[in-house]
């Protein structure tokens, strides 16, 4: 089967060290949501009066934003870390792990390491019927998106 639930994905922080690949993470605990992450261009247009066509160029690239949505653990260590990283102005190495690893011993699900500042930590409180909630938001290093398949 080519495609899968999100269903244990998971998440983890790692310290400010040059090699996301070889980097100690901590998971971080109560992921709800990770959100969305990859490489988008900005659109230049040009237009010339003369042709009343639409020239469109590539610009600049980002590779986005995670938002990321939890549910909100004092006691969770990874948690405490994005917390930390949160009043850095370092890049932090983030980890995403797909539940796509085969049945095979020491095998390992699709990775995506990548390095981000933790630019927001707030708490997401609701109503009566709500858990309370953290949402942070990882501001992607562009370039910085590695890719390992899964074994």
């Amino acid at each position: 089967m080519s495609v899968r639930t999100n269903a244990g994905t998971t998440l983890a922080i790692g310290s400010t060290q040059t090699n996301a690949l070889t980097d100690v993470y901590t998971s971080v605990g109560e992921v709800r949501n990770i959100g969305d992450f990859g490489r988008v261009y900005n659109q230049i247009e040009h237009s010339v009066l003369s042709d009343r066509n639409v020239q469109k160029f590539k610009g600049q690239r980002d590779d986005g934003t995670l938002e990321v949505e939890l549910g909100y653990d004092a006691a969770d260590t990874g948690q405490a870390a994005l917390k930390t990283a949160l009043d850095s102005d370092s890049d932090y190495n983030i980890r995403i792990t797909l539940n796509d690893a085969s049945s095979v011993s020491g095998s390992h699900g699709t990775l995506f390491h990548m390095k981000a500042k933790v630019m927001q930590e707030v708490k997401m409180l609701g109503d009566a019927n709500n858990i309370v909630r953290s949402k942070v938001v990882l501001a992607i290093k562009s370039g910085s998106i590695t890719e390992t398949p899964a074994t």
